[in-house]
């Protein structure tokens, strides 16, 4: 069953206060009946496990049962820079790197980015980015949501976002002109070196300019492929985070191991 994400003040002596839209999710969407539990987290993390304890036609209110706190060894921290896509690309992309665990994305405005959000439409479409995290955060039962950033052009974001970044921060940039020469020990080793945060570049549906690449070299971005084949942007940034992942699983392993 997934999570549902609350706030620590909506907490009073193990009873908690629900947003209407959930009551109404829990209560008539899912039909939630008395003695059924749940599973709640806050912003702390923490995990909570709830009971029903009262329902239709009583005011909806749920018991805390139980607590857990986050493992003490986390995965690293992993940022989703992408070039915007059309529609519901977009939407499937912050779908599905939510799942896959990315901790911040970044849409990117490049110069074959093809769509551009509208000024007035901005706080609609995070609104609504935000609305696909929280779900797809809940189903694959993260313990924190996701930041999902506005667009932003290229090169502000690598003069700003990225010049805030820790040093020991692994920075990738993944690019069809890369020579399709085995990344996975290029991957790896950045890795060892700087396993708890990582920054992922990919480009928008018609690929980086030579000159934005150069760009991101300048700025610490080691230049990867992703193999011959020539992806499209969303199987892109979705093939990278789990290949990341992966390898950063992988090196927590090993690390616990010697241990």
């Amino acid at each position: 069953m997934p999570v549902y994400f609350i706030r620590s003040d909506q907490i009073d002596d193990k009873q908690v206060t629900l947003e209407t839209d959930l009551v109404h999710h829990l209560r008539d969407v899912l039909r939630l009946k008395v003695g059924e539990s749940l599973t709640l987290v806050d912003e702390q993390p923490k995990r909570y496990l709830c009971r029903v304890s009262a329902s239709y036609p009583d005011p909806f209110r749920l018991e805390i049962e139980s607590e857990v706190s986050p493992p003490a060894k986390q995965l690293g921290k992993l940022h989703l820079a992408v070039g915007m896509l059309k529609g519901e690309k977009m939407d499937w992309v912050v779908q599905k790197a939510t799942e896959l665990g990315v901790a911040r994305l970044t849409p990117l405005i490049t110069e074959r980015t093809v769509v551009r959000v509208r000024p007035e439409r901005l706080a609609h479409q995070q609104s609504r980015w935000l609305k696909i995290m929280t779900e797809a955060s809940q189903q694959s039962c993260r313990w924190s949501l996701p930041q999902i950033d506005a667009p932003i052009e290229l090169r502000d974001f690598l003069s700003e976002s990225v010049s805030g970044l820790p040093s020991e921060c692994f920075r990738f940039i993944f690019s069809e002109r890369t020579p399709a020469e085995p990344s996975g020990d290029k991957i790896r080793l950045e890795i060892v070196q700087s396993p708890e945060a990582g920054i992922l570049l990919i480009g928008p549906e018609g690929g980086w300019e030579p000159s934005e690449v150069c760009e991101a070299l300048k700025a610490g971005f080691l230049p990867v492929s992703l193999g011959e084949q020539i992806l499209r942007a969303e199987t892109a940034a979705l093939a990278a985070l789990a290949i990341v992942h992966y390898e950063m699983k992988n090196e927590n392993a090993n690390k616990r191991s010697e241990d």
